[in-house]
């Protein structure tokens, strides 16, 4: 006994043909270990937006909010990369009104649970 195929069911074999045949797109390699968890900083004195927001005690959103409204102070690199000077952040929160730099330390500590 020979089996026809209805024109549903080689329509449908022809299609999961097509679907096995396609060729996927090309995916990067993977990171390896340790790569992009972690805030980039170059011996604490130059952060990227993700640091500079954990010393701030804010998001990257927030802090990325105040790069475009110019409220704080910056660096581009390839008229891009968003990077902070420490020495400048400092002195911008010296600079706010009823805190120091000393409470602005600590309570970053306590944030992170160091003590």
């Amino acid at each position: 006994m020979t089996k026809t195929k209805t024109l549903v069911e080689a329509a449908t074999s022809a299609r999961d043909d097509h679907h096995n045949n396609v060729t996927t797109k090309k995916m990067p390699p993977k990171k390896q270990k340790g790569m992009g968890k972690r805030p980039r900083t170059i011996n604490g004195l130059l952060l990227d937006v993700r640091s500079a927001a954990a010393l701030l005690g804010t998001t990257e959103k927030s802090l990325r909010g105040m790069v475009a409204r110019q409220l704080i102070p910056f660096r581009r690199f390839n008229s891009r990369r968003i990077v902070f000077l420490r020495s400048e952040l400092d002195g911008f929160l010296t600079g706010l009104p009823g805190v120091t730099l000393d409470d602005v330390k600590a309570n970053i500590k306590m944030r992170s649970g160091g003590g």
